[in-house]
């Protein structure tokens, strides 16, 4: 979109609620921080953030509104775009240079030390909410402060200000998390700058009652308070695993964690409990705490085979229990634990990948193909896959040129063509070998897929031709037989493989796919129906332009047919204008 025509790529009824917007005077502020990044505030059904990025031209490069809207452009992004258009139009009939106005941080370079006092003792007098900020900010400049209590306090007012009736709305969570944001960026400040005791206690507060008071009762479908309560357990992390940290903080996050982590809600409303238990199992292993890491652990393990036999809180605790005892170097222990849940396909794979270590191949590879028979019992084909990743990599270490052959092939086509393990398979022959491998290769597929269309005869859905560029096109692209990529794209010209292969075919078949792509760029164009269909049209058509250039004429005939058969079409005929 361009700043100056943009009204015709909006929807009439989003173009109207936001013209509204913006002559009611619901566009708060609007503020270019970079040349061509513009911040607006708009107001709604509460204040929300708009930005966007224009280029010099005027050209619409990016769109944000913080608003729950999942189209495009919503009503709050037009009205900043009504209002920016004014503002650029303005611009260029003012005579004269126009003063540029000051920067924030201009500006604020500008005020005296006395000033700023001024200022900030009476804003604090008016208003609460900056003096409590305030005081939280530079709390570390005041010994006497309780940072807990007082964050806690802000923390529980907060919530109780987004919340309705025991509820936090989707709009209500989303600027509840802003609110927590600034928090948790300020405890991120303390960390980084090594001041790890108001970085824990802000990170721990805003953890707990985020989880615990705010997550069972909110709708958090945009993820954003997921997203702070993350960066709260990212910054525990980061205390557990610096090693500026003092011991006495580690064991201040011990004993919150120890505690914290026995209420459930940790672990029924997400991957919280999961992440922070291995926070706990880092710093039991720092603080030589085993004793009650696996009180911790064996508890939870008990109260999961109360209620199933197999469960994956079950399996996690007994993951984390054997990684405890490999990281305390009690191999023995780890090795007899994950022996007795060997039949837990991630409990297997440490005992394969200590077998594999050992280089005991031959234990390694029963271990396997046992798994394998579990699971494919239970269906789990993406496991069995996994499972057979490793025997290519144990044949790999073995030298077994037959069983690498046989995966490398297996996975080169496994879920569609993949280049590198293909490569990987060709590698295990020589030139001679090669070419009697290769072509038996395309005689197995071309086999097969004749086979099928045997099978298929008569059933539209299914085709021989697309069948056959599906498998064996990126076969001849890898192998750079361009003539035969050429017949079967011809065989099936459709536009999406047609641009795929273009480029590689321009140069020899440059002619020949101008030829297929022009009737398919018309059949494109009579199918849209939308603005936005003809600007991908537009942009096709630049692409093959850019490939091919001698196929210049055709393409310009082409858009020429398709105004002169729609010319009730001013959409496209406005698009077919950025052709020349």
């Amino acid at each position: 979109m361009n700043l100056q025509d943009f009204e015709q790529n909006i929807p009439s009824a989003i173009r109207q609620k936001g013209k509204q917007i913006y002559k009611n005077g619901a566009v708060l502020h609007v503020e270019e921080n970079n040349p061509g990044l513009w911040t607006a505030e708009v107001e709604g059904t509460e204040v929300y953030t708009v930005e966007v990025a224009i280029e010099e031209d005027g050209e619409i490069e990016t769109l944000f509104c913080d608003c729950p809207f999942n189209g495009e452009a919503c009503k709050h992004v037009v009205a900043v775009l009504f209002t920016l258009k004014k503002q650029k139009k303005s611009a260029r009939i003012k005579p004269g240079k126009q003063a540029k106005k000051l920067s924030f941080t201009e500006l604020a370079g500008k005020v005296t030390r006395s000033e700023l006092q001024a200022f900030v003792e009476a804003y604090a007098g008016s208003d609460k909410k900056f003096k409590r900020q305030f005081e939280l900010y530079f709390a570390h400049k005041d010994e006497r402060i309780d940072l807990e209590q007082k964050y806690t306090d802000l923390v529980k007012m907060t919530i109780r200000a987004f919340s309705g009736r025991g509820f936090v709305d989707y709009h209500s969570t989303n600027a509840l998390s802003r609110e927590m944001d600034s928090m948790i960026s300020k405890a991120a400040e303390c960390v980084h700058s090594d001041n790890f005791k108001d970085g824990l206690t802000i990170g721990k507060v805003v953890l707990k009652h985020l989880v615990k008071e705010v997550v069972p009762s909110c709708d958090d479908s945009s993820g954003k308070l997921g997203d702070t309560i993350a960066e709260a357990i990212g910054l525990l992390r980061a205390v557990e695993e610096s090693p500026l940290c003092s011991r006495e903080l580690k064991e201040n996050l011990f004993t919150f964690l120890d505690k914290e982590l026995t209420d459930r809600v940790y672990f029924d409303y997400g991957d919280y409990g999961y992440e922070l238990f291995e926070v706990y199992r880092g710093l039991a292993v720092f603080l030589g705490k085993g004793q009650d890491f696996m009180r911790f652990a064996d508890s939870r393990i008990w109260e999961e085979q109360k209620k199933s036999s197999d469960s994956y809180q079950q399996e996690f605790f007994v993951r984390q229990k054997i990684q405890f005892f490999q990281e305390t170097g009690d191999r023995q222990r780890a090795n007899e634990l994950a022996l007795q849940n060997i039949s837990i396909a991630r409990i297997r794979q440490i005992v394969v990948d200590e077998a594999i270590l050992n280089r005991d191949f031959a234990l390694a590879k029963k271990l396997v193909n046992e798994g394998m028979l579990i699971v494919e019992k239970n269906g789990h084909r993406g496991t069995v896959s996994q499972w057979k990743q490793v025997l290519l990599k144990i044949a790999e270490l073995e030298g077994d040129l037959d069983t690498v052959r046989l995966y490398t092939l297996y996975f080169a086509f496994d879920g569609g063509f993949n280049p590198d393990y293909y490569r990987r398979w060709k590698t295990t022959f020589n030139a001679r070998e090669w070419g009697d491998e290769y072509a038996q290769l395309i005689a197995r597929i071309t086999d097969g897929i004749n086979k099928d269309a045997k099978k298929h005869q008569g059933q539209n859905w299914w085709s021989k031709e697309y069948t056959l560029l599906l498998i064996l096109g990126p076969i001849y692209q890898e192998e750079k037989q361009w003539d035969l990529l050429f017949g079967v794209v011809k065989a099936y010209p459709a536009m999406p493989s047609l641009l795929h292969y273009m480029q590689y075919l321009a140069p020899d078949f440059g002619t020949e796919m101008t030829n297929l792509l022009v009737p398919a760029l018309i059949k494109s164009g009579e199918k849209a129906s939308a603005r936005s269909h003809y600007a991908q049209l537009v942009s096709e058509m630049k692409k093959v332009l850019k490939a091919i250039p001698e196929s210049r004429s055709k393409i310009l005939e082409a858009a020429e047919l398709l105004k002169l058969k729609y010319p009730r079409r001013p959409a496209m005929i406005d698009e077919f204008k950025k052709l020349t």
